[in-house]
């Protein structure tokens, strides 16, 4: 099971990244209300901001991607703790990949 969890490290890493970067939105992705300004650049710590928002509302993707950004140290103190309790909180919803991550992790 390692294979695919060093495979989707890049990927997730590239999605996370996006959420980091100004993006032209019609709607916010994590509170589905339109953009005011959709020009304004979001900061990294805007965009963490929204991902543990999203998280402590229950989304499983946003569970996923801030775990992987404890996991690693992306913008956040690097916290393997914290990343495995968000993890679970993803997997417990059926997140495929949070699971494959958890189960790598409790490994190591």
């Amino acid at each position: 099971m390692n294979a695919p969890h060093s495979v989707i490290k890049p990927i997730t890493a590239i999605l996370v990244f996006m959420l980091l970067l100004p993006a032209c939105k019609d709607q916010d992705p994590f509170t589905n209300q339109p953009e005011t300004d959709t020009a304004k650049a979001i900061s990294p710590e805007d965009a963490i901001a929204k991902l543990q928002r999203a998280a402590l509302a229950g989304d499983s993707d946003a569970q996923y991607h801030l775990a992987y950004l404890y996991e690693n140290g992306l913008g956040v103190t690097k916290d393997e703790v914290k990343a495995l309790e968000l993890y679970q909180q993803a997997a417990d919803q059926g997140h495929p990949t949070a699971q494959n991550n958890l189960d790598t992790l409790k490994t190591h």
